[in-house]
């Protein structure tokens, strides 16, 4: 694993600080060439535009973040875009008032960000041999008519589902962590068949393999192309990965979210839901932490070189940047702990052995369960 990330740290580097610097030098170059202002000074351009402020301090955000999500490569490409979305804008802008080459210019730098840094995630989570199932890197699988599979260091994860059948569903996203998990099986669907998850999103599998998961109360019947080879990293990495994870009492306020949805359960709503789950104020709370944090940082830095007079923002932005985050991690607390618990604690697993859609063959893994309760 450590060749991989050492091969796809270049990548990572050229997605985050690369590319808006070089957006930054290209932009200087193509308004010195209209202005025919003599020579250009490539490196020394290169070393100035680093400096500026819309390039240093969304780069700083971007490694810092890149640092705390190493393992989370389905979250690269979008860190990426934190220093690359600037200098769209700015290409746009300058694009009105100078010419369409700045905005194509500024347009491209969160494309080419985005693509190398999806490129970094590949090399690093592909091809899945032994070191990678065995490690902490995140793995996502599509399937088949929509949503992904992702295979993260603890847990298995769900997202881009279907928008939830019933409205008052609070998430959109399962999850099942490996200490839980009972049986991982690899099938084959013959027939199209639909299957609700316990936050009430609906998948259609259609024909072909498919890889049905229980634990923890929950059923999953996930139509992937290369269902042999997931099931095999989930198998091997629940067994070398799978840490116990106490639940708080029931009685805590932190199931609020998770008993609203297990009322749900066996309801068919009066009115389908057709829009996807919105969280609200805690990706409002994301993006104020984002937009203060810097600001925060930059007033720091200005109390040592231009006075005490930028207290006031230390403590405004700072302030703001520590609410921000903790409502984030709050929330995200509690809305983890709905994701991996859509069913109750003290519910039984489904039957291993009853067939979930007809015509169902399988090779079955059977996984020792830790109790948590």
């Amino acid at each position: 694993m450590f060749l991989r990330y050492l091969l796809a740290a270049p990548l990572l580097l050229a997605a985050v600080i690369g590319v808006p610097t070089g957006y930054q030098v290209l932009s200087s170059y193509l308004f010195r060439r209209e202005l025919r202002d003599g020579t250009f000074d490539f490196a020394g351009e290169f070393r100035d535009s680093f400096a500026e402020t819309v390039v240093l301090w969304p780069t700083a955000l971007a490694v810092g973040l890149l640092v705390v999500f190493w393992w989370m490569t389905t979250a690269w490409p979008k860190i990426a875009l934190v220093p690359s979305v600037p200098a769209a804008l700015d290409g746009l802008i300058f694009g009105l008032l100078d010419g369409w080459k700045h905005a194509v210019s500024g347009v491209a730098a969160p494309l080419v960000a985005f693509g190398l840094a999806w490129l970094a995630a590949r090399v690093v989570a592909r091809p899945l041999t032994g070191d990678v199932r065995r490690a902490a890197v995140e793995v996502a699988a599509g399937l088949r008519g929509g949503g992904r599979l992702r295979v993260q260091s603890r847990r298995l994860l769900l997202d881009e589902l279907p928008p939830p059948v019933h409205p008052m569903s609070p998430i959109g996203r399962v999850a099942l962590r490996f200490d839980r998990i009972r049986s991982v099986e690899v099938g084959v669907v013959h027939s199209p068949a639909p299957w609700r998850l316990a936050n009430t999103s609906e998948l259609t599998v259609t024909p072909g393999p498919a890889l049905r998961i229980i634990g923890g109360g929950q059923e999953w019947l996930l139509p992937i192309d290369d269902a042999d080879e997931v099931g095999r990293l989930v198998s091997e990495r629940a067994k070398v990965r799978a840490t116990p994870d106490p639940r708080p009492p029931l009685d805590s306020g932190r199931w609020f979210h998770a008993k609203m949805l297990w009322e749900l359960a066996g309801q068919e709503p009066p009115i389908l839901n057709t829009r996807t789950v919105n969280h609200g104020n805690r990706w409002a709370a994301l993006i104020i932490s984002a937009l203060t944090t810097p600001m925060a940082l930059f007033s720091i830095s200005r109390v040592f070189t231009h006075g005490w007079g930028y207290l006031v923002g230390v403590l405004v932005f700072g302030s703001t940047a520590w609410i921000a985050t903790h409502v984030w991690f709050r929330q995200g607390t509690v809305y983890k702990l709905t994701e991996e618990n859509p069913v109750s604690p003290l519910a039984d697993d489904p039957d291993l052995h009853r067939m979930p859609v007809t015509g169902w063959s399988t090779q079955d893994v059977v996984l020792r369960q830790t109790s948590d309760l």
